[in-house]
């Protein structure tokens, strides 16, 4: 069963996460396992034309590989938040395994001047456990396009993201098996969402 948005009781489980953020009239874009060559580098384009920030949670060992990528996303207003060194589950990982490879994709993200606290676990999959012994502002998300599955109907994955409201947090993925599905999804959500005033901002 796919849930296009977070049901109410993963919430529950995870209260001191953040699912969503207030606002008035903003809806928060977020791209995870970049940065991508060719991928992220579109997804770029797409959101200059719009005037659009959102927030990138990169993956380690993408970042140390493409730190040209990371410093444009940077250098245009963007926000990097740390998505693990190598996509561990939290879930089937051993704690002092897990923080160790968060501590090392932090260690590049400042190499390529990332300063927040921002983290997402891959697959939103994380222990209590973890979260405690982590002194970071993990982000979650209310509303997932689902841009990784290669069955995809990206008509009603965009019926389903077109329902977000102000404060929503929405997840795409800039890595290549997303790409054919991002490139039909990204667009048409950007357009909806411009042309009902919203605006898009990047997690701070």
């Amino acid at each position: 069963m796919r849930f296009y948005k977070t049901p109410w009781f993963t919430r529950l489980w995870y209260p001191s996460l953040t699912w969503n953020i207030p606002s008035q009239d903003s809806i928060y874009l977020t791209f995870d396992d970049g940065p991508t060559p060719e991928v992220t580098d579109w997804v770029l384009e797409q959101l200059n034309q719009v005037e659009a920030k959102a927030t990138f949670f990169c993956l380690g060992k993408q970042l140390e590989e493409h730190p040209e990528i990371g410093k444009r996303i940077i250098s245009q207003g963007h926000q990097i938040g740390n998505h693990t060194y190598s996509h561990l589950k939290g879930w089937k990982t051993k704690d002092a395994h897990y923080l160790e490879d968060v501590r090392l994709g932090e260690e590049v993200m400042k190499e390529v001047g990332v300063t927040n606290n921002l983290f997402r676990p891959p697959y939103g999959r994380i222990r209590k456990s973890q979260i405690k012994k982590l002194d970071l502002q993990t982000i979650m998300w209310s509303h997932l396009s689902w841009d990784f599955d290669s069955n995809l109907n990206v008509n009603k994955s965009i019926a389903q993201l077109k329902r977000a409201k102000p404060g929503s947090i929405l997840v795409f993925h800039d890595s290549q098996k997303c790409f054919d599905n991002l490139q039909i999804i990204l667009p048409e959500i950007l357009s909806h969402f411009q042309a009902k005033g919203f605006k898009f901002e990047a997690i701070s």
